[in-house]
Order: structure tokens, then sequence, then C-alpha cells
């Protein structure tokens, strides 16, 4: 049976609002009588003006500010500033020869409610001039955000005199706990003072919203789905989703999911929003809605709660939402967007109602017999539209990654691309991906990224038997079983150099140096049949097991040969032979050889054929007679090596590491980490022998600590996700350091430059596997955009995703920043440019990666705002480099429909300011006439 409010349709359908309802109510502004939110000064939302000299943000003291806090506090980055402020307890943070004119003071605090007012601020100088000490209370409030509070103190009040200061002083002015109080953000601001933001109304506007009579009711004017999607309205949900004849839409918001519909030429002149649901009741208030345009402009996002419900009616819900909460400014849009704004599970949530309605009075009452608190509409319903619905197409769940609204003004920054300084020509190599054996003849998009490369590797690639063709070994991934490689026994190492020459991309070929490689497609290294049960037995083939006993002891392993065959230097040799031969008529398949994959994991991942664990020795060993077999076969190869995982073994072998091991091995080479121990070696090698082995260093970086994740899997919350955004820092920033249990500072490609020059000049740097994880959300795809923009930046040789991301994913819009922004060729291009922030922190949630042609009148400059949180308004100036004579900007926020063309932008000269959403990627497509 359908509810009763959900079957009618047609633009004079009418449903009565519930007494009580409050409609339009503004943000923090409550709908029940007496609530202490309501008789606040401080309900009401104002606008500040931005921050221009920061403090504290996000964890970070700013430069230049030093801290003389006397309370109890941790300052922990990323966290808030945290202090125990019992006992009149405060902090003083102080700067030298501060400059500048300012409005006033922002902070945005948390502390237990039963505070209550109880903040002091002040300056101080160092000469002798007493500042007035300002108390904090509700006509210092600017916003609410949960329990975050943001407070504005003007300068009138702090420095009526304006007077010179050093300090800021806050301080408890009375008794309170010793719970702990947390500063997220506190800085001075530019000129002006608080203004009520045009998205909320005043204090008796909202009482007269609160007081709407009953007999209002919410006129449908222009709805998109009503049991049946509507003529001209287009599906572009990205959760997935079922709509299937005259009935509710189904959709599945786990991972943060999502719908979309968007129709061409609406209007502004709309009341607000109707939607009617049906959700499991577990999942709570989890709605968000919101609007958006093909444009720039940044609409509001509401969460749905109890103050928008029209009506129940059993488990379905009605709900309006004003616009002067979606769109207070009257801006164009084109969708209507709704998410879950917080994790939920898999059930289905129904849509059937869903569009722009307006609030009118109800002029003659409906026709019909209705309950008390809903009336029915005064129209039939109609039959189903005689249309078909568009088929919707699946997306990853999550897409979006649920980008935040800012808190309070966009911040300001600037940013100079140098033209002046020196620059360098970008690797096309760096926008690599690893091919996928199981999913490479199953889907296309892996050409659609804009990928310049792939690489043939992983842990499998270290037993592939090039003479049989198309088998290779699982190892400890998949139970040590031999197996057909691809999911088409045809397949081969021949059909990925093919399928790159095919499409226009180059080919990273691992080649074996274990010494042995899959048999056949049938042995497996721990059968039943000479072990018995194990711990675990594959599902597919009873007769494989993981190898380890059911105590989960390690089982000692069979010869070599139950699995595999000697696969000496001669046998690498005759492969790369053969591969030139054929390269006469289809032109060089391989541009880089890898030397294996991670040989310093061989005792666990490989222990079948090589249980012990690899020394310094038998790297280099093993690397020169295969390296030297490789390069008489193909004298101008690139070669990469070693390809070891990570950390731990760019400084130490596994026998170093291995149980007992104690760090004998690098003691025994003295005290020279593995890594630049194997490039000395190599280039003494090279001098004695005239035989370059090693032209690229290649090591692999995975991002450590609790969430991460890999490929599509990744915790989302607010903490994982600023952590995988920072984690990229590793690759790069000698100041970060890692937050895992690495603790130390990475600064990973710098280390290998140096170690580099030292020990082995002129060697190129390949980042061979790579992975921040959570590919589908946001934060994931930020990772990989600031990853890309860091490669081009540090100048290194190559880079391969593993393996690559899904189709529509932020992680894939990543790569079409750089690769194909405009969907018509548009990228990155070949040489790059400097560019720099006046203000070092805002370097720390803003990036910008530049680049230009030959010419120099072509310019493409992409910009990354990794704060989940702010907007940023940038001035981008570019020096040196000419005036800007046109311009396009793309954007991209989430979602699957990828990057659109955005007209929100100044030009002026030789500067372009645009406007960077939280969490977001744009593209600058400049002509500039020098």
């Amino acid at each position: 049976m359908r509810p009763v409010f959900s079957s009618w349709r047609g633009r004079w359908s009418r449903v009565a609002l519930l007494s009580g309802v409050c409609l339009g109510a503004p943000l923090l502004t409550s709908c029940k009588r007496g609530s202490s939110q309501e008789a606040s000064a401080g309900a009401t939302v104002y606008d500040i003006p931005a921050i221009t000299e920061a403090l504290w943000s996000r964890g970070y003291l700013m430069e230049g500010w030093v801290d003389e806090g006397w309370s109890e506090r941790e300052l922990k980055p990323p966290g808030p500033a945290r202090l125990r402020m019992d006992k009149m307890g405060g902090w003083m943070l102080r700067k030298k020869g501060l400059q500048g004119e300012f409005g006033g003071l922002a902070l945005r605090y948390r502390a237990p409610a039963d505070f209550g007012d109880f903040l002091e601020v002040r300056l101080e100088t160092e000469g002798e001039t007493i500042f007035p000490r300002v108390k904090v209370n509700a006509s210092h409030v600017a916003r609410r955000d949960g329990d975050q509070v943001q407070l504005f103190i003007p300068l009138e009040q702090l420095n009526p005199k304006r007077a010179e200061f050093s300090s800021v002083v806050l301080r408890a002015y009375k008794n309170v706990g010793k719970d702990w109080v947390e500063i997220d953000e506190l800085g001075l601001t530019a000129p002006g003072g608080m203004t009520p933001a045009s998205d909320t109304g005043s204090p008796s506007q909202e009482s007269q919203a609160s007081e709407a009579p009953s007999g209002a009711v919410v006129e449908p004017m222009d709805l998109a789905y009503d049991n049946g999607l509507l003529p001209g309205w287009e599906d572009r949900g990205w959760a997935q989703h079922e709509m299937e004849g005259a009935s509710p839409a189904k959709l599945r918001l786990h991972k943060f999911g999502g719908w979309s519909l968007s129709k061409k030429e609406l209007g502004t002149d709309y009341g607000g929003l109707t939607l009617r649901y049906r959700a499991p009741k577990s999942f709570g208030d989890f709605l968000e809605v919101r609007l958006d345009s093909e444009g720039e402009t940044l609409f509001h996002r509401v969460r749905v709660s109890e103050a928008h419900v029209v009506a129940r009616d059993g488990d379905w819900t009605q709900v309006f939402i004003p616009m002067s909460e979606l769109n207070p400014r009257k801006e164009a849009f084109t969708q209507l967007v709704l998410r879950a704004y917080k994790p939920v599970g898999e059930d289905w949530v129904e849509i059937s109602q869903l569009g722009l309605a307006r609030l009118a009075d109800r002029a003659t009452p409906p026709p019909s017999r209705t309950p008390p608190a809903v009336a029915q509409a005064a129209s039939p319903p109609r039959p189903p539209p005689s249309y078909s619905a568009p088929t919707p197409t699946p997306a990853p769940a999550g897409t979006g990654g649920g980008t935040r609204p800012g808190f309070g003004n966009t911040k300001g920054s600037r940013v100079v691309v140098d033209c002046t300084a020196p620059g360098h020509s970008i690797s096309p190599l760096i926008y690599g991906i690893a091919f996928s054996n199981l999913r490479e003849l199953k889907e296309s998009h892996q050409w659609e990224l804009g990928a310049t490369a792939r690489r043939w590797g992983g842990n499998a690639s270290s037993r592939y038997n090039w003479k049989i063709g198309n088998v290779w070994n699982t190892a400890n991934d998949w139970y040590f079983r031999n197996v057909v490689l691809g999911t088409r026994p045809d397949y081969t190492a021949d059909s990925f150099l093919q399928a790159n020459l095919q499409h226009g991309l180059q080919s990273a070929l691992t080649v074996p140096l274990i010494g042995w490689v899959a048999k056949d497609a049938t042995s497996t290294s721990f059968p039943r049949s000479l072990f018995g049960p194990q711990q675990k037995m594959d599902p597919d083939v009873p007769e494989a097991g993981n190898g380890l006993a059911s105590s989960g002891e390690a089982l000692a392993p069979p010869e070599p040969t139950q699995t595999s065959v000697e696969a000496p230097p001669s046998f690498i040799h005759e492969w790369v032979r053969s591969l030139r031969e054929k390269d006469k008529k289809r032109g060089r398949s391989v541009q880089m050889y890898i030397l294996d994959n991670e040989p310093m994991l061989w005792n666990t991942t490989h222990r079948d054929v090589h249980p012990e664990p690899v020394t310094y020795d038998e790297l280099l060993e093993r690397t020169i007679a295969y390296g030297t077999a490789v390069r008489k076969a193909d004298p101008d190869a690139v070669i990469a090596g070693p390809a070891e995982w990570g950390w731990t073994n760019y400084f130490h072998s596994a026998a170093d590491l291995a149980p007992g091991g104690n760090k004998k091995d690098i003691k025994a080479h003295g005290n020279l980490a593995l890594l630049p121990w194997y490039l000395k070696k190599l280039r003494e090698h090279e001098q004695q022998t005239g035989t370059r082995i090693l032209d690229v260093v290649d090591v692999h970086f995975y991002p450590q600590g609790k969430g991460m994740g890999m490929e599509e899997r990744g915790a989302t919350d607010p903490d994982t996700s600023a952590r995988r955004i920072r984690s990229v820092r590793a690759l790069w920033d000698p100041s970060y350091e890692d937050e895992s249990w690495i603790e130390d500072t990475v600064e990973l490609i710098p280390r290998l430059k140096r170690w580099i020059a030292e020990y082995y000049p002129k060697r190129g740097i390949s980042i061979g596997e790579y992975n921040f994880g959570a590919t589908t959300h946001m934060s994931g795809g930020l990772a990989q955009a600031e990853a890309l923009g860091r490669f081009a930046e540090q100048g290194i040789t190559s880079a391969f995703m593993f393996t690559y991301p899904p189709r529509n994913s932020p992680a894939f819009w990543a790569f079409r920043a750089f690769r194909n922004f405009d969907g018509q060729g548009g990228r990155f291009l070949d040489h790059y440019v400097p560019s720099r922030f006046d203000k070092p922190a805002d370097a720390r949630t803003t990036s910008l990666f530049a680049s230009r042609d030959d010419s120099g009148e072509h310019m493409v400059s992409v910009a990354l705002n990794l704060d989940a949180d702010a907007a940023r308004t940038t001035q981008v100036e570019f020096k040196g480099c000419g005036n800007v004579e046109s311009v396009r900007v793309f954007g991209y926020r989430g979602g699957p429909a990828g990057f659109s063309e955005n007209q929100t932008f100044l030009t002026s000269g030789n500067s372009v300011q645009l406007v960077l959403p939280p969490w977001s990627m744009s593209v600058l497509d400049l002509k500039l006439a020098r």
C-alpha cells in the first residue's frame, strides 16, 4: 500500500504543514520554545572578515609566533590545541614586529557546556601599555557548529587606542574544571566587523518563520521525481540506485553515497525543496541536501533535521527545505543533490518525490477527507508516465567523498608562479599506472584516465614464465598457486605490450631475478595431499593450502620444483632478445625493465622457493647477473631497481630484520644503509667493467598508519581523511614527520636525490608502486592529485599507481586534472614552473602546480584546496610570464560527473583571482602575451 502523501502528482497537489513545524529555521536556531539558543543573541549567524594573520590553525603554530602559555597544554599536530584552564589558566602567543591593520580577533573553540561564559581575551606588549581585558559573551558569537563556537572580538574593544602590541592572551576569568578546552583556529582578521550572514534572516523573521500557520501548504512547482523521473530531468546519481516503473526510487547511500537530478534552464524563484523518503530507523538523521550548478557557485549544504519535517505517515517522511537555507542569494542552479553525510548501512533508502516547491496559504481546502495533520492532494493521481526513465549508470558508492562547507568566511591566499625561476622538463612517465590482470579484459576506463605508461609487476610477476606465456605463481597472496594469469588463456605479457602500443602508452616490464618461475598452471606449493589440512584452504581449489599449520606455525617449504622451473640469467636474456626481435616490426615495446619486485620480502611472499632472507650481497649479485643479461640483450635498455617495498628496506636487508638478524648484515657492510650501499657497489661495477646495470632507482611507497587502506579500501572519517592527504608530504617535505609507526622525516624523494648524488650520480628516480587508499572518496582523490603534482615538481623519472582507480572516482578525476581536464585533451604541459605561497601556512592546506609549453605562451596550473572546511579566495600572480590574454577555469568537488567549466574568477594584468571550494581540484588553462 502506498503512503497517503506519496502517491499524488501534479502541479496543484498540496500537502498541509504539521502544526508547530518550523519552516526556514536558520542554522543554529532552535524550533523549541524557551531554548537557550533561541534566547541567546548568538543564535543568529554572522560573517566575519577573513583571517590575515593566523596564530594557530588546525594543529600548527604559525610561522613567527612563539608559544608562551602558562597552563597545562598539548600542541600535537594535526589536532586542536588543548588547554586545561582550571585555576585561572591561560595561553599567550607572541610575535615580534607584528604589522598590519586588523578588524579583530577570531577564535574557534570547544569547551564543556558547564563552563558557561569563562573566556577572557586581551592583547599585550613589551612596553608599558595596558590593554582592556574583554570577557567573551554572547555578543561575540559569530556562529555555532555543534559544540564548536566561532568568536569575533572587535579590535575596538581589545585595542581602542590602536597601540602597538606583540602578544595575544586567552585565559579563564573564573574557576572552571580540569576538562580540556580545544582551540581549533586563532587569528587576527582583516579590517571590518561582524555582519549578518546572508543565509540567515533577522531574529524577527526567525520568529515569524517558526510560527507559520498550520494552514500553510507546500505546493510543488517543478518536481524532478514523482514515483518516476519526470520530463526534462536527467538522472546523475552516483550511488547504486534503481528506478523501476511508477514506484519510489531505491538508493543505497552507504559510503556517503548520493543522488543528483539535473535540469537546464531552471529558475530561481522557488520556495524550497520538497522530499518524501523512507529509510531504516537505525539511520537516524543522515540526509544532506544542496543545489549545484555547472559553474563555480558554492551552495549551502543543509543537513535535514526534525525542523524540516512536514509530515509523517508510518515510516514515510516528508521534508521541506526552504530556499533561504539552500540558496539565499538566489544564484542560478541546475541540480538537486542529496547524499548521506555520515556512514549508514547498505539498506535501501526510498524516494517517492523530490523537487522544487513553494510555501502557500491554503485559500481553499482540498476537497478530500484527510487525517488532521496531513491533507491529501486535490487532484487525482496521474497514470505512470509513458516515457521510459533513463537507465542509471552505476558509479562507485561514496564517490563524492563528503566535501564539507566552510565555517565562516572564505580565507584569502596569494601564490606566485615564477617564470623567472629555473624550471625543468616533466617526464611523461610520472602519470603511470599498473595493470590488473583480472580486470584487464573486463574494463576500458584504464585507457580513459590519461595515463602515459603502464607497469607489468606485482608479487606474481616474480614467477612469470614467459616461455609458457600465460602462467605465474600467486605466492602467499593466494595459496602459492600456479595459475593462468588473466581471464582468458591467451592473455600474456605480449598481450600487455601490444595493448599499450595500440593505445599509445609506454611500458615498464618486471623481469624475474628470483631464479624460479611457474612450471604449469595447476601446481601448488602446499597441497593437502603432501601437507594435510592447513590453517586455510583455497575455497576454489581445496587441495591448495596457505602453508600454515592449524596452529599458525609455518610449514617447511617443499622443493622449489614442486611448482617451478629454474630461471637463470640466460632465461631473461633470451626473453629480452625475443622482445627486441619482435620490436623490429612493431617498434620498441618496452621503455623500462624493472629488476623483479620487492626482493627483501621474498622470504615471506615467495617463501616456498626462497625461504632464506635476502642479504646485501645476494641482492647485488642477482642485480649484476640479471641486469647484465638485460643489458646484453638490449644495449639501449632503461633498467630500474631494486623495487623495494618501503621504509625499512630502504635501510636494511631482509637478513637484518629477520628473527635473530640483529642488523648484522648492515654492520658487516660498514653500517651503510642498503640503498646507498647498493648504489655505491653498482657504480664501482660500472667503473671496473664498463657495464652500466642501473639507470633508475626504483622504490615503492605506501602510507602507513591505521585506516589508510589500499585502492578503494580505507577509512574516510575526518581524521583519517586529513591524515591521508597529509601523508603525501612524506614524498617531498623535509619538515614532515610521518604520523605512523615510522615517526621520522621520510622526505623520500629528496633523500633519494642525496643518496644518488653521493653514491651513483645521474640516476633517475621511480616510485614503482604507490597508493593512498580510499580512491572513491575525495580524500583519496586529493591525495592522488597532490602526488601527481609533486612528481612533476620534484622532477622524477616515473611513477606507477597500483593499480588504477575506478571509473569516475575522485582518484580517476585526479589523473584527468593533469591529463584531460576538459575532455578534449587539455593537459598539464611539459615544463614545470616553480610557485610559492606568500604565507608558508597557506601551503599546508593549498597547493598549486604550474606548467608551460615550449613557447611560454600557454600555461596550465592545477590548484588543490586540501582543506575540508574552508574555501580559499586565491590570487595567482604569474611573475615574468606575461599578461593573461584568456583563461579557462575547470573545477571538481566530487561526484562522477567530473570537471565543469567555471565562470567565477577575475583577471587583471598578470593575475587571476578565483575561489577554491573546500576539498576541490581546479585547473587554470591560460594564454599569455609575453
